[in-house]
């Protein structure tokens, strides 16, 4: 009596139908499964077994990015935003805007052209916030001079009805 043998995937069907190895085709490794004792007439072919190397797969890491939080938000924006809108007018040289952000208040009694003349030796100004409390505007001011310098000031702001009404600046340096 001539067997039969017929190979399929990683199984291998007998003669009698008994299926000797079982596996997912095309789902990685093959999975044995319980060999069934086949009768001493029946010959098991089993395909050669093949190692794969382990292999070292490289995945780049993430890119990382420093994310930096946002300042914490200054309490009473508006007031704060009016001082920072007054040396914003400062800086762009727009006298008229400055003077009506409080510049007449802070000029005590003298005229637009006396108030532009009194920055005619500053180059730039710096304003920060550092809170607010109230009415009043706390900040840190650098100040650029013409000549090279830096005039450093801390101090407050009095803010009212969108103006600056009052100031109590002191010179650091």
């Amino acid at each position: 009596m001539a067997m039969k043998v017929k190979n399929w995937a990683a199984g291998t069907i007998m003669a009698a139908g008994t299926l000797a190895a079982c596996a997912v085709p095309n789902q990685g490794t093959a999975t044995p499964a319980v060999v069934v004792a086949a009768p001493p007439s029946t010959i098991v072919v089993q395909p050669p077994v093949v190692a794969i190397p382990p292999q070292t797969v490289y995945a780049a890491p993430p890119t990382t990015h420093t994310i930096y939080p946002a300042p914490a938000p200054v309490p009473a924006v508006p007031l704060a935003q009016t001082v920072i809108a007054y040396y914003d007018a400062l800086n762009r040289g727009d006298f008229p805007t400055a003077w009506n952000l409080g510049g007449q208040r802070l000029a005590k009694g003298g005229t637009l052209a006396s108030y532009a003349k009194g920055f005619a030796t500053t180059s730039w100004a710096a304003v920060t916030v550092t809170s607010v409390s109230g009415k009043t505007v706390y900040v840190d001011l650098s100040a650029r001079q013409t000549d090279g310098s830096l005039r450093t000031f801390s101090g407050s702001y009095t803010v009212s009805g969108g103006a600056i009404t009052g100031a109590n600046m002191k010179r650091i340096s």
